[in-house]
């Protein structure tokens, strides 16, 4: 099953999804169409299973490296979850690219509940380090908002968009938000 996904990302970032097809795929892992129709029933549900196979492979990692990071400073935990969130996306844009067009046509629920799960993660994180973040802010607020900041930012720099900060600078800019974003007392909200 890991060859036919690997192929079917291969052949995504070379053809598109409009030139992909199940019998390319299966040729490219080198397994029988019959063998590809065992796990996948179509091209669509080939394509479900790529945006499934990347969202947890991200997932797995960031859970990992932030739980593993999660017993230093606030600030060591943020800089773990920029870390791993540049780290752990697909780096080939072409990828990112054909993966985000599939994801809202075959498996958006998967992007939110992937969504939900790494807001939980932060929030988490966030809680062992209560007495670092300002008092009147809501953890669960704070930790959707970081997801969405954290998402947007890596989107924006793997995409390659006109308005993005990329590499290091990004990570700097994140770093600098974040953590005035939550030591940052009710006197600022104003």
């Amino acid at each position: 099953m890991e060859a036919i996904i690997q192929a079917a990302a291969q052949l995504l970032t070379d053809i598109g999804f409009e030139g992909l097809t199940t019998a390319r795929v299966a040729e490219r892992a080198g397994v029988s169409v019959g063998s590809l129709y065992q796990y996948f029933p179509n091209k669509q549900g080939l394509a479900a299973a790529l945006v499934d196979h990347h969202a947890e492979k991200f997932s797995a990692a960031f859970s990992q490296t932030v739980e593993a990071s999660g017993h230093g400073t606030l600030a060591e935990t943020v800089e773990a979850m920029i870390e791993v969130a540049m780290a752990a996306h697909p780096q080939d844009p072409k990828l990112y690219r054909a993966l985000n067009e599939l994801a809202p046509r075959y498996r958006a629920e998967k992007v939110q509940e992937v969504g939900s799960r790494i807001a939980a993660i932060i929030k988490e994180q966030l809680a062992r380090h209560r007495h670092e973040i300002a008092p009147d802010l809501d953890l669960g607020d704070a930790a959707a908002l970081i997801e969405i900041l954290l998402e947007n930012v890596i989107h924006r720099a793997i995409e390659r968009h006109p308005v993005s900060v990329s590499g290091e600078r990004a990570m700097d800019q994140c770093r600098r938000m974040i953590m005035a974003y939550l030591t940052s007392g009710q006197r600022h909200a104003a």
